[in-house]
């Protein structure tokens, strides 16, 4: 293949040994001839202890984990970008030759996995536009019987962070047309966690809790039948997921004031908003009228009400998100 014996040659991979100080000396004090480095030397030998230290990094970093896939790629990433920026004319050649060194027993597999990748990439930059007019839908089913058709099964290691993310995806789409209750979604929904990311289900509930819990508020269908409930309700099928979903004692509490708190903002917002419509609607809009009605309702913060308003945004014009603001 593109593989080069880094020790076919003696005399292309021996190192000249850098002169001890005291050898240094002029003619006048010796008479015996002293060979100095070129310039191309020196810059041969930091080359190559380059490459070494590249090869030793590799090793360490990579090795014990060097049969999986994806490592296999970061691997082949890192020295494609070195070698491009050293050896522009022949950089594929090197990749073999450190390939090779670094990991000779896989040295085949890694040159083939290589050649698919740069197939992928080459094929990427190719359909980028034609990828582009596709739906989500279509452009997801292109990606993956191209990755298939060039990695096998090995496509869904290489790219598992992504597949894992689609299938949740997926299964968020199926809870949202679902009809059962809040309380049978929110069983569902973590069993969906624990489904589509089996390694790191648990380290997700534990570091991304508010983002796990704003996905599922998010869905139209649980916003409906929080909106439907009375408020002791809502506020109980809150901490209920909350507290599936990891949440200390001392952070539902903190959660279920601020749920409270919300309604109130918005009932208060909603009053304000009635009375505005009023305004607009018996064409008796006056500035000093609307003014006098943001400073009732909203105090202190009337300025920023105002001065959204102004700018076109209405904040209290859509829907609440119940467990989101």
């Amino acid at each position: 293949m593109f593989w080069h014996d880094r020790h076919s040659s003696d005399a292309a991979t021996q190192q000249t040994s850098p002169a001890p100080t005291s050898a240094l000396t002029t003619a006048s004090q010796s008479t015996s001839t002293v060979q100095t480095a070129t310039p191309s030397q020196d810059a041969l030998a930091q080359r190559n202890l380059e490459e070494e230290e590249l090869i030793g990094y590799l090793q360490r970093t990579f090795g014990a984990h060097i049969q999986h896939p994806k490592v296999q790629v970061q691997v082949l990433e890192k020295l494609m970008r070195f070698v491009q920026s050293r050896y522009p004319e022949n950089w594929r050649e090197q990749l073999a030759i450190l390939i090779g060194a670094a990991f000779p027993d896989l040295q085949d597999a890694l040159m083939q996995t290589f050649v698919a990748l740069e197939t992928y990439t080459e094929w990427m930059n190719t359909e980028r536009y034609a990828l582009m007019s596709l739906s989500d839908a279509e452009k997801r089913t292109r990606l993956w019987q191209k990755r298939e058709a060039l990695f096998g099964e090995q496509a869904y290691e290489i790219w598992k962070d992504q597949w894992q993310a689609e299938q949740f995806q997926d299964r968020l789409a199926d809870l949202e047309q679902s009809s059962a209750p809040v309380e049978e979604k929110i069983a569902q929904y973590k069993q969906q966690i624990l489904a589509s990311f089996p390694e790191k289900a648990e380290h997700l509930i534990n570091n991304k809790k508010q983002e796990l819990t704003d996905r599922f508020l998010s869905l139209s269908s649980v916003q409906e039948q929080l909106r439907t409930m009375p408020p002791e309700q809502r506020y109980s099928q809150l901490r209920h997921l909350r507290e599936e979903l990891g949440m200390d004692e001392a952070a539902l509490s903190r959660w279920g004031d601020l749920d409270k708190t919300r309604d109130e903002r918005r009932a208060n917002g909603d009053a304000y908003m009635a009375q505005r419509q009023a305004l607009t609607e018996g064409d008796a809009q006056n500035a000093a009228r609307i003014q006098a009605l943001q400073q009732k309702y909203f105090g202190d913060e009337a300025d920023i009400i105002a001065a959204e308003e102004a700018s076109g945004y209405f904040r209290f014009e859509s829907s609440q998100q119940y467990g989101i603001n």
